[in-house]
């Protein structure tokens, strides 16, 4: 008879009382065995938490700074259990007194450091060749503030009328030194992100950079205000003033009038009426190869943009 046919009659497994006797059996020689092997001395490869003492007050972290070190170990078997699964684990502090001189630290520098610091571990030796530190003297520069108006998205037919108002002429920026001294001068040109403004706008915009989280912005943003009207076309006629003709046998203009077309705020358009303009015809521009003189606008109204004549030449007519 086999091993297994004698074991199947001695558990009957048909009864609950011998399964639980079995498994109860198997937890207490498991238990027992974890216990034993615990309490020996083993080597092994753990990731270690490792911190890094500096002045923050005077230098800041630009990349984030390695917070494990692999090293190898020795010690019993509960405390690597603890160390590998990071369990009450008290990292390891390495001080730095001049941060800007270590940006490349090797492991093998940091064994004593670490070694007297792991109370229930003996150091083997450190597995990293390299730990790259990247921190930064904490530096300000003040940079002038100005409002993109070339790039202002207005809806059509619709013009800034107002002066373009900022409340900040210069921004403080606080952040590591050698980024803040390669930031264009220029930088701080405000754009105004909405598109096709049709009213007044009065709006806060933020100050920012590329990689935010490592600059503060004083103060942190800047309020820009403006005000906008729609424009429409419109035009007069308008008695032309000859001006310069001879005295005898002064030629006649063929129109005495001519139509000025311009634009003008839709909410002030009765404003503008023919007295505001003024066209002149200057016999000193008379073109004898076509009897035409070049008409010109002397006065026009503040109101009225982009005036222009709709035809601007008048002909001549002479006596026979």
């Amino acid at each position: 008879m086999g091993f297994f046919e004698k074991l199947s009659q001695t558990v009957k497994f048909r009864k609950p009382d011998n399964l639980k006797v079995v498994v109860l059996s198997v937890v207490a020689a498991t238990i027992f065995w974890l216990f034993n092997a615990l309490n020996k001395e083993y080597n092994t490869t753990v990731n270690y938490p490792i911190s890094w003492q500096f002045d923050n007050q005077t230098y800041m972290v630009v990349e984030d700074l390695p917070d494990k070190i692999r090293i190898n170990v020795t010690g019993l078997g509960w405390n690597l259990l603890r160390a590998s699964l990071g369990l009450k684990v008290k990292p390891v502090t390495v001080l730095l007194t001049n941060p800007l001189a270590s940006r490349k630290i090797s492991g093998v520098s940091l064994t004593n450091k670490i070694s007297d610091q792991l109370d229930e571990l003996r150091l083997n030796y450190i597995l990293n060749d390299t730990l790259h530190l990247y921190i930064d003297r904490r530096a300000t520069r003040n940079f002038a503030v100005y409002v993109d108006s070339s790039h202002i998205s207005l809806e059509p037919g619709y013009r800034i009328v107002s002066p373009i108002r900022c409340s900040v002429d210069v921004v403080e920026v606080e952040g590591p030194e050698s980024m803040l001294m390669a930031i264009p001068s220029d930088t701080f040109l405000l754009k105004v992100p909405q598109e096709e403004i049709s009213s007044n706008y009065d709006e806060e915009l933020e100050f920012t950079l590329p990689r935010p989280e490592l600059y503060v912005f004083t103060p942190p943003a800047a309020r820009v205000q403006f005000e906008v009207a729609e424009f429409v076309e419109d035009k007069r006629q308008i008695n032309i003033v000859a001006q310069g003709f001879p005295d005898r046998n002064a030629p006649l203009l063929k129109d005495s009038t001519c139509t000025v077309e311009y634009l003008v705020r839709r909410d002030r358009q009765e404003e503008v009426v023919a007295d505001s303009f003024q066209v002149v015809a200057d016999y000193a521009l008379f073109n004898p190869q076509d009897s035409t003189i070049l008409l010109q606008i002397q006065k026009t109204h503040p109101l009225a943009i982009e005036a222009h004549l709709a035809h601007p030449q008048v002909k001549l007519l002479f006596h026979e």
